[in-house]
């Protein structure tokens, strides 16, 4: 008779019961939700001394998802060292700690690091702020499969990683939502911290809980928790008397500024690191030169703007000194975020203006669904350090701008650029953009070397405006006059640009090389 096999010995784990799988479900859920609120939040940490750019978003995404791999590997190692759950007690308790400090670490070291450069600044202060948290929250995964797949034996390890991995990721879509469309309308950056630091420091509780070690590890974890969040409440940005409203909105930190402008008295309009705009509290006229130049519409005795469209608010100073100018003028503002217009009603004299209207949506968007024509179309839209929107730059933007135009209408631009030699390049290729859909394109420079970066305006239309820029005369020392001098001719310009549209458009890259130089 055959005898029968010695039964294997057995191995000595710690199953989890079904009640312990779901809590390690939710814990995987929240720290999903988490690690994204974290990096949504973290964006608008930075943004205020690296601009909204698509390098501080890189830099941001980058760093977390580096962390988050080197926490798989580290969750994965320390989950074969132990088979109780109070590892995910002080994974949690140190993303909590870790988190609580990620704004005085930005308050401390944002303004030290702005001058670092527009890459590699938004690069180390995230590795400064979300290397620890992100390690820690990636480590939770890894681990809780092990614990998880416990509670059926070692042969469900598949469905015990993909129940934790679907729990994770849905996780981090809730959170996604929440912060984008909820907490940062609702709270701000350094509340959204301590908010996030409080939940993974109730998820340690829970954790150790469940291992049975919560008596044990509270004092510890207690400290750690009470140490990090005092810092954290109690860390602020270095006061600017200046300041005299400041807000978070969906797009922008705004800040409005009582400061002296080519020496008079003003008001200026910061978003994020930028200046954006302002205006003289006691003297007539617009603080931004640039901003001057929409009156070269004026040059031509033909046009007769009885509509405009700015694409872009600021500080409202333009279609402000149209509305003055000509009381007659209908002026459109097409401004993408609505905190910006509710600013500049009460700080900017919105209000005082009753034929600038103001609409909340993006300038694209606006040129697309407005049954409107326009005898001016000007585009102002910036996003941070000299960054414009993308979609504000192509051919197709340009095509839709021109349906909108009246038959002597103009569409100008405020462009940030060189207009020869290295750091001419977005000149270059915007330049020939614009030509490859209006026939006729001037451009004019504001002052300074044209090798240097400074503020030119682009005049594009379907009719000639030599004979109102070549074969007027005007009185010297006029404004008229001051623009033709600074018209660039034609064999100024650069050549041979790339035409930018919504399929190939490296104008991120553009500027950040301009940047850089």
């Amino acid at each position: 008779m055959a005898k029968s096999k010695p039964a294997a010995p057995a191995t000595e784990t710690t199953l989890v019961p079904t009640p312990q799988r779901a809590l390690l479900g939710l814990i995987n859920f929240c720290a999903g939700a988490a690690i994204m609120i974290i990096e949504i939040t973290a964006n608008r940490l930075l943004a205020p001394y690296f601009g909204n750019s698509i390098y501080t978003w890189t830099a941001l995404i980058g760093v977390v998802l580096i962390a988050l791999s080197v926490g798989s590997v580290l969750g994965g190692h320390l989950a074969d060292k132990t088979t109780r759950p109070d590892l995910l007690g002080w994974l949690l308790a140190g993303a909590a700690a870790s988190t609580f400090i990620i704004p005085p670490i930005g308050f401390l070291l944002g303004p030290a690091m702005s001058n670092g450069g527009l890459i590699a600044g938004p690069i180390f202060i995230s590795l400064f702020m979300f290397t620890i948290p992100g390690i820690l929250l990636g480590a939770v995964s890894p681990a809780s499969i092990r614990f998880y797949a416990q509670a059926s034996g070692e042969g469900h390890v598949g469905a015990a990683a993909g129940i934790i991995g679907m729990l994770g990721s849905l996780g981090s879509f809730i959170g996604t939502f929440l912060c984008g469309f909820v907490l940062l309308s609702l709270f701000g950056v350094k509340a959204i911290f301590i908010g996030s630091g409080i939940t993974l420091a109730l998820l340690a509780l829970l954790a150790f809980w469940m291992a049975g070690r919560l008596r044990q590890n509270l004092p510890k974890h207690a400290a750690a928790t009470a140490v990090t969040l005092t810092l954290c409440l109690f860390a602020s940005e270095k006061a600017d008397a200046a300041v005299i409203h400041q807000q978070e909105s969906f797009y922008h930190r705004i800040r409005v500024k009582e400061e002296p402008m080519n020496g008079r008295p003003a008001r200026a309009l910061y978003l994020d690191s930028t200046l954006e705009g302002g205006i003289y509290t006691q003297h007539p006229g617009l603080p931004l030169n640039y901003q001057n130049y929409w009156r070269l519409v004026q040059l031509n005795s033909d046009l007769k703007v009885q509509r405009a469209l700015f694409i872009g608010a600021g500080a409202f100073g333009m279609p402000a000194e149209v509305s003055q100018i000509s009381p007659e003028t209908h002026a459109d503002v097409a401004e993408i975020d609505p905190a910006v217009v509710e600013v500049g009603r009460q700080y900017f004299n919105l209000n005082n203006f009753p034929r600038v209207h103001a609409h909340a949506t993006d300038g694209r968007r606006f040129l697309q669904t407005t049954p409107h024509s326009y005898d001016l179309i000007f585009g102002d839209a910036y996003n941070g350090i000299r960054h414009i929107p993308a979609h504000l730059v192509t051919r197709e933007f340009f095509q839709d701008a021109q349906k909108r135009l009246t038959a002597d209408g103009v569409f100008m631009m405020n462009l940030i650029s060189a207009a020869e030699g290295p750091k001419a390049e977005l000149l270059t290729d915007i330049l020939a953009t614009v030509r490859s859909v209006f026939p006729h394109v001037e451009v004019f420079q504001t002052g300074g070397p044209l090798t240097q970066a400074q503020n030119l305006i682009l005049v594009a239309s379907n009719k000639d405006w030599k004979p109102w820029v070549e074969n007027t005369i005007h009185v010297p020392g006029s404004i008229e006059s001051r623009f033709l001098n600074q018209r660039l001719r034609p064999h100024q310009l650069p050549a041979n640009g790339r035409a930018l549209t919504d399929d190939f458009n490296p104008i991120d890259a553009i500027i950040a090389r301009q940047l850089l130089r």
